[in-house]
Formats: structure tokens, C-alpha cells, sequence
């Protein structure tokens, strides 16, 4: 029962998480994205808020109480690779060499808490590349993002790369990624370490089949002594559903610790031939099993939800060429970047994204996008060749996980400043006497731009202390392929 439990609860959860990436329900789930744990921790170094330290700290007392059910349940790359062990296990049945029995490995510390000293060494010095690479939540946005939203080269090869390497290693080693890699495993290993709930052996029922030691995808379990490593174990509740003695509990740690006590005793004779046969006949996949029912239901909701995503995201965005061609704009490199409003900087802004691409696939109008230059690799760049920032738009700062955009209100967006316009006379049709255009000075929903007559010529004039930086008018601008208006970012977001 606790296993089919913690597998519906996995699936809504990672459900949830990839509509969020594919752009869907962030007004109803996007509280999903605040209960990652990297994310949550990165937005309680920037702002220690009641709310930031209640979700850090629940999720370490949670796994001090229950173990590692976080990366079973909450974590979206866990479900990821359970789903790749699953599709394993069930071509198994029909093809025998796919068949896998995993064995008891011992802990691998000289592995484990290097890469979390690293990698959490890594977020102190604001070195985001890495922890972008190895964050799970990062790591998970970037495949579904790469699927149903497309994207650059880079983000595309680093999607693909994450995708095989994880797939390989859930393929062929199960949770090994989860048990060795993973730095937020790894932290919530010295947790779930000392948990006061936990699975454990009972010495009086098992007859030492190796059943559940052979179907642990996290290779904690040694049958020979009957104990299991409670920093590596998931919770995923295999062992429970397989061992067909009942000697696989879940329950106080004290009862763990009473087992251990009893294991010295010599066990009387029973009759385990049959008991183990069953057991490594379900273990094989020789029996008809239902255990695997919600997985299945689960993979075809996946399909239909994934499907929808990218029915979402193939909208088209219409653009308003004015007296120009429709020609594309192309991106423009901007000093200082541009950066939502909301990040108060840009300094704070990509010391605290962990491109995740969240805010890139909540935003409707296509602003954001990932950076492909090393200093700010995968994480979000702003550009109006595609839309613009409407000022009663504030998705990316309601869904951000991180604190890299804090949540800011709609009466509120229009008082801040991100950059400022400035006008190209050389490319501006009406600045050439080519056009009366006017049209950014029409658009401008701040009244910063009004065309004033210059050396004869009606031609646009920004007032930067109106100027919001919503870029409209650099969309609008007739002028291609580069914009005769655009905007440059400020380094410190300014509230008016």
C-alpha cells in the first residue's frame, strides 16, 4: 500500500512540474517549483523570509522523520530515472538479458561528498554554471524544455547530454546517479541517515533470499547482514511490495535498532525454497504482476500531458511589422543585460538563478531566453525581437523557485525601471525623413517617447526617467532587421 501511495503522489507531482516547463498551470501548481529543495535553499541564502526558512526546514525535518521520500516523491529527475527503471523491468519480462538484478554496493564516499563540497562551494562563489549542471531541478527543466519548447544550440546539447547520461545510468545502475552524484542527495542523506522513521529488516521473518536486496534500485540493501544504508535509501518502497516473508517493515527506527539486537540469534529452519522461488520469479518478471498498474497509468497521463505542452507551446506569435517587410529582428548583445523586473539587479539576478528555465516557459510573450555566452550559460537572457515585457505581466517573478525574480505586483511592475530606450537616428525612418512614423511614440505605455521636431524632422525623443524599459517599442519598430530604437539595461533596478 505505501509503495502504490508513493508512486500517485510521484506522479502528480512530476506531472505537475513538467506542465509548469512546458508553460501550463503555473496559476495552480506553480507552488510545485517552491518546494524544490536547491531552488528553496537559493532563495533562502538571498532572503531569509519565514516562508523560505518554513520550506528549507521542512524538507530536512521531514527527512529526518521519513527518510529520503523527497527524492521519490518531490524530485522530478528521481521520478525521471524510476520511470526509466520501470520501462526496464518491463521489457524484462519479455526479453530475458534486460533482466536486472541489482547487488548490495557500499557507500561511496570519496564520490558523494567531494561533488556536494563542490558543488555547494560552487553556490557561496556564485559559480552558477556548475550548479546549473548538477542541480536536479535544473537539470530535469532543461530536457523537458529542450522537448516542448525547442531552444538554442546549447541548451539543446546540454539537454541531450544530461538525458543520456542520466538514462544510462538509471538503465543500468539504477539509483546510482541519486546514491553517488546527486549533491542534494547527498545532503539529504546525512539527514535520512538518522531518520526516526525508516525501512528495516525484520531478523525473525527473513530467510535471507536476496529478494529485496536484488530488486533495490539504490543498491542499500545487504541481505548478509540484513541491514540497509538509510543515507542512500529513497523510500521508494520496492523492498516492501517483493519480500513475500513480510520481513520488509516500515516503521519507528526503534523497532531497527531491536532487529539488530536480535540478529545474533540463530533463526529457526524454514521452509524458504518456495518462499524464494516466488520471490525471485516476481523479482524476474515470470509472474503476471499487478504492482505496476499506476506506473503504467502513469506513463500514458505523462504522453497526453506532454503532448499538451507542446500543443501550447507551438503557438504562433504574431508580430506587428508596421511599414516594414517582415523581416525577423535578430538578437541584440546588450551591456548592461537586461534582467526581469523583480531581480532588483543584475548582479543578484544570475548570482541566484540555477537555469532551470521555469520563467523562460512562463513567459507568454517570448522574452526570455537561454544564454548561450560561458559566463551566464543556460541562464535566462531578456530580448524584444519576439515580444515585448507587458507591464501587467508578471509570470516570471509568481513562478521563479529561486529568489532570482521576486514576485512583484501588477500596480507595481510599472514603477520599475529595468532600462532605458535610446533612439538610432541612422536607422529611424522618421530621424531619415523616409517615414512620420511615430509609432513607438503611439505604443509607449509610460508617455516616455514623444517625437519633437529636430533640424526639420519629427523624430522620437525618449525621457529617461519615464522609460521602463518594457521594450515595446523596440518591438514595434518598423525598422529591420535591428530595431532604430532599443533598450539598455540598468545594472540596479530603479523604483520610481
Amino acid at each position: 500500500m505505501l509503495r502504490k501511495i508513493r508512486i500517485a503522489l510521484a506522479a502528480l507531482c512530476c506531472a505537475g512540474v513538467t506542465l509548469l516547463f512546458a508553460g501550463i498551470g503555473y496559476d495552480w501548481w506553480g507552488w510545485l517549483a517552491r518546494l524544490q529543495f536547491l531552488p528553496a535553499v537559493t532563495r533562502l541564502i538571498g532572503s531569509a523570509t519565514l516562508g523560505n526558512i518554513a520550506v528549507v526546514c521542512g524538507i530536512l525535518l521531514f527527512t529526518w522523520l521519513f527518510g529520503r521520500l523527497y527524492c521519490s516523491v518531490l524530485c522530478p529527475l528521481g521520478v525521471f530515472q524510476d520511470i526509466v527503471i520501470w520501462l526496464r523491468r518491463t521489457l524484462g519480462k519479455a526479453v530475458k538479458p534486460l533482466r536486472k538484478k541489482y547487488n548490495f554496493n557500499r557507500e561511496r564516499r570519496w564520490v558523494r561528498y567531494p561533488v556536494a563540497g563542490l558543488f555547494i562551494g560552487c553556490i557561496i562563489v556564485d559559480l552558477q554554471l556548475v550548479v546549473s549542471l548538477l542541480g536536479p531541478y535544473s537539470a530535469y527543466g532543461r530536457m523537458v524544455r529542450s522537448v516542448v519548447g525547442g531552444g538554442p544550440a546549447p541548451l539543446l546539447i546540454a539537454a541531450g547530454v544530461t538525458f543520456v547520461v542520466i538514462f544510462v545510468c538509471a538503465w543500468l545502475w539504477g539509483r546510482a546517479w541519486c546514491s553517488n552524484v546527486c549533491p542534494v542527495g547527498t545532503v539529504l542523506g546525512c539527514f535520512s541517515k538518522y531518520s526516526l522513521f525508516r525501512v528495516y529488516v525484520d531478523p525473525d521473518k527473513c530467510v535471507k533470499c536476496s529478494a529485496c536486496q536484488h530488486i533495490c534500485k539504490a543498491s542499500c540493501i545487504d541481505s548478509s547482514t540484513q541491514t540497509i544504508d538509510g543515507s542512500r535509501c529513497i523510500d521508494c518502497f520496492d523492498c516492501l511490495d517483493f519480500c513475500k516473508a513480510g520481513a520488509i517493515r516500515f516503521g519507528p527506527a526503534s523497532a531497527t535498532a531491536a532487529s539488530r539486537a536480535e540478529n545474533g540469534r540463530k533463526i529457526g529452519k524454514k521452509s524458504s525454497v518456495s518462499v524464494e522461488k516466488q520471490a525471485n520469479g516476481r523479482e524476474n518478471g515470470d509472474n503476471p504482476s499487478e504492482v505496476y498498474k499506476s506506473r503504467r497509468q502513469f506513463i500514458a497521463t505523462g504522453a497526453f500531458l506532454v503532448g499538451a505542452g507542446i500543443t501550447a507551446a507551438a503557438q504562433e506569435m504574431k508580430v506587428d511589422g508596421g511599414l516594414a517587410p517582415m523581416e525577423p529582428k535578430v538578437p541584440l548583445e546588450r551591456e548592461p543585460r537586461l534582467v526581469p523586473p523583480g531581480s532588483q539587479s543584475v548582479k543578484n539576478f544570475y548570482d541566484k538563478c540555477t537555469a532551470c528555465q521555469l520563467c523562460v516557459s512562463a513567459c507568454p510573450n517570448g522574452v526570455l531566453r537561454p544564454s548561450t555566452d560561458l559566463d551566464h550559460f543556460l541562464q535566462p537572457q531578456m530580448g524584444y525581437e519576439n515580444g515585448f515585457c507587458r507591464p501587467e505581466c508578471t509570470a516570471c517573478s509568481e513562478i521563479c523557485p529561486s529568489g532570482a525574480i521576486l514576485k512583484v505586483e501588477r500596480d507595481a511592475k510599472t514603477l520599475v525601471r529595468i532600462g532605458t530606450a535610446v533612439v538610432n537616428p541612422e536607422l529611424c525612418l522618421a530621424a531619415k525623413g523616409e517615414a512620420g512614423c511615430g509609432k513607438c511614440a503611439r505604443e509607449c505605455p509610460s508617455g516616455a517617447i514623444s517625437m519633437v521636431n529636430i533640424d526639420g524632422t519629427r523624430r522620437p525623443v525618449v525621457a529617461e526617467e519615464q522609460c521602463i524599459g518594457c521594450g515595446k517599442c523596440e518591438y514595434l519598430c518598423p525598422s529591420r532587421p535591428v530595431s532604430a530604437i532599443s533598450v539598455r539595461g540598468l545594472e540596479t533596478h530603479i523604483s520610481k
